[in-house]
């Protein structure tokens, strides 16, 4: 991925959206600019750049005259993401005042149903889902859990609420165990920031990912793609907390933790 297509990638959590993302870095290349000429540098339909700019406008990311014609301006990109951060975290505050009457109202709708303990089976698809089931699981540890994935994958985890989530789990008592492929001093480096209890350095059984805590649930998938997109939507996980499936693919987490380098003696061995 190169850096116009790692920024587009990224500016998606932002809302941004295919054109969105190219006028919005057009425009910062190029400063002030009619539309007309924006539309016809960026080989982009003037009729798509309107309402891209409309969109880029009320994000508070972009500044147009009322003059004809009219000109746009990129706004500084930090005021800018800060704006938007700032809105979402506003939405948060408004979401968390309307969920405690919601709650309410809504647990007077459900059926009452016994309670039976029946295992789950779920597939869950795209990468932002996917890292906000594995900081659940995170989060909701009650003793060790293992991370066992490649040092790609710890990557992106890393521009994620995961390492957050790694931290308050620590400070409850819970181990964060990671097991991750070695490469270099670099990636080591890389790994270490994620923040975990203990990280291990050995050979993987595949390129996927596998996430779990012992009587729990288990976090597990195939082969993944090596790029950094965290939007990318044909990642897939399956979810389940069948206790016999769970126990099984823990200990073979736990056999890989004890074939596994310690960090130290990965970082005399690079």
């Amino acid at each position: 991925m190169n850096v116009e297509e790692d920024l587009v990638s990224a500016l998606k959590y932002f809302g941004l959206e295919g054109d969105d993302a190219k006028i919005y870095l057009g425009l910062l290349r190029t400063g002030e600019v009619t539309v007309g000429s924006l539309s016809a540098k960026l080989d982009v339909d003037r009729g798509k750049t309107y309402r891209a700019l409309n969109k880029l406008r009320n994000f508070g990311l972009i500044t147009t005259t009322l003059s004809n014609p009219t000109i746009c301006k990129a706004i500084d990109p930090q005021e800018a993401l800060q704006s938007i951060i700032q809105k979402k975290q506003d939405e948060i505050v408004t979401m968390e005042k309307l969920s405690r009457r919601l709650i309410t109202s809504l647990d007077e709708l459900k059926r009452p149903s016994p309670a039976t303990e029946v295992s789950s089976f779920s597939i869950i698809q795209g990468r932002s889902n996917i890292y906000s089931r594995i900081g659940k699981v995170i989060t909701e540890a009650e003793d060790v859990v293992y991370i066992v994935t490649t040092v790609e994958d710890i990557m992106r985890m890393y521009h994620t609420a995961i390492p957050e989530k790694i931290k308050e789990s620590i400070k409850k008592g819970r181990q964060i165990r990671i097991v991750t492929e070695i490469e270099n001093k670099q990636a080591i480096q890389l790994v270490n920031r994620l923040g975990a209890s203990e990280i291990r350095f050995g050979k993987l059984p595949s390129r996927g990912r596998i996430v779990g805590e012992k009587d729990k649930q288990i976090i597990m998938s195939g082969s993944m793609k090596g790029s950094m997109d965290l939007n990318d939507d044909t990642d897939s996980i399956i979810h389940t907390n069948s206790v016999e499936i769970v126990n099984n693919i823990f200990s073979l987490c736990s056999h890989l933790w004890k074939k596994s380098k310690p960090l130290e003696l990965a970082y005399q061995s690079t």
